[in-house]
């Protein structure tokens, strides 16, 4: 078991879909085993050579059947109600991107501009370098205060026993993360054998009046050691003070603490992901239509992928040739509608987008009229893209031993088309 497991991950793992659907409903389940009976009733029996290449392919083909199958499904929810906005589109997201609250039946708003002056930073105190392997200051009890704007939190830290400079440090480093002061505490150790204490505010920015996210300082008392922690590891000097975002909005100038915000009056979420100073970001309202257009190419991609995976993924087996005749045959009715949707078809029957015709007003239209026929290229597309994920061994070579007798009552075979299921344990059994 754990061998086939083990072969399931390194040969095949890759190719899963990260959006693939699962059944999992009761009706769901009676219709695919329905589905299931149907089919069996008119399949023969047959010899098969299951070699690794066979099995590869045959489940390389399910998992690319349902991947397009997913992908028909998000573009029909994208056509469902194309005039909802559901999104909001950032020109440029590296630099910003913008989020809804309530993810969809979102009230329009009109675009506006971001321009990235600066980006919100933590309080840095880094400690100075010391010998990585050297003794450690002596064993004694130890206090130190860390103040965080209005609260003071006094520790003892007990070294009982001589160590290290770098064994003390990740000891202190662990001592201050699990107090949950909101302060992280890590060692940077250099190749030249020195190592420092480095401590960050997890928060970035500053509320008004305030200098600094934190202050950090020996204490001395009755029974404590006259050198600190705290000036033996150099902690309470700044490398880098805490400062808010800084941009315009519009043009005009804004201000935040954090680099993630919700803009006032408003439920869109801005995160700041990089300065730019001379790049203005836009961010406009997206309908589920609009949405659409990538979905689109998830789709494109998703058909010529089981398209190349039909000429390719198998030598020499010619029932590849059927399936990729099936789907050339699927498109063919419907060619010049898809043209007009700004979808159009290369040489070798892949597809690909057409950016000119898809700038057009009336191509939305086009395409979700696609979408609402009942009978028209999508619908067939699902549920030819059904066919394969049942039964994907339809589209191997191989020998028929007997045809079914399908006069016989109750004959439905209804686990035949499920050798599939089991060619990952073929060789461990």
């Amino acid at each position: 078991m754990i061998q086939a497991y083990n072969h399931f991950l390194t040969e095949y793992s890759s190719n899963f879909s990260a959006r693939t659907r699962s059944v999992h409903k009761p009706n769901e389940l009676k219709a695919v085993y329905g589905r299931i009976q149907s089919m069996n009733r008119h399949s023969a029996y047959y010899k098969i050579d299951l070699s690794r290449e066979k099995q590869l392919f045959t489940l390389s083909l399910k998992d690319a059947s349902l991947a397009l199958a997913d992908t028909l499904t998000e573009l029909g929810k994208a056509f469902e109600h194309p005039t909802i906005i559901n999104s909001a589109h950032s020109s440029d997201p590296e630099i910003v991107s913008a989020a809804f609250l309530d993810g969809e039946h979102t009230s329009y708003f009109e675009p506006f501009s971001v321009r990235v002056k600066a980006l919100a930073k933590p309080q840095i105190n880094t400690g100075q370098k010391i010998p990585s392997d050297a003794e450690g200051p002596a064993p004694a009890p130890y206090r130190f205060r860390i103040q965080t704007g209005a609260d003071s939190y006094e520790f003892s830290y007990n070294v009982s026993m001589v160590s290290t400079n770098r064994d003390l440090m990740h000891k202190l480093a662990n001592f201050i993360n699990r107090s949950d002061i909101h302060i992280l505490a890590k060692v940077e150790e250099d190749a030249d054998h020195t190592s420092r204490l480095i401590l960050s505010s997890e928060d970035t920015g500053l509320l008004p009046g305030e200098a600094e996210a934190f202050s950090i300082e020996d204490s001395v008392g009755e029974g404590s050691s006259p050198v600190g922690l705290v000036s033996y590891f150099g902690l309470d000097e700044i490398s880098q003070r805490p400062s808010n975002a800084k941009f315009l909005i519009n043009d005009e100038e804004k201000s935040s603490m954090r680099n993630t915000f919700v803009l006032n009056h408003s439920n869109i979420s801005l995160s700041l992901k990089k300065a730019a100073k001379k790049e203005e970001v836009t961010i406009s309202p997206e309908t589920a239509g609009e949405q659409a257009i990538g979905e689109l190419a998830d789709f494109l991609k998703s058909y010529n992928a089981l398209l190349t995976l039909t000429r390719t993924g198998l030598t020499g087996n010619r029932r590849s040739a059927r399936l990729q005749n099936d789907l050339t045959h699927i498109l063919s009715t419907d060619l010049d509608e898809l043209g007009r949707c700004g979808i159009k078809r290369n040489e070798d029957f892949t597809l690909y987008i057409d950016s000119e015709t898809m700038k057009k007003p009336e191509t939305m239209q086009h395409l979700k009229t696609l979408f609402e026929e009942p009978d028209g290229l999508f619908a067939k597309l699902s549920h030819k893209m059904s066919d394969i994920s049942l039964n994907p061994m339809d589209y191997v070579d191989k020998v028929v031993i007997t045809y079914p007798n399908t006069k016989r009552a109750g004959f439905t075979n209804p686990y035949l088309t499920s050798i599939y299921s089991g060619m990952m344990f073929n060789s461990y059994c």
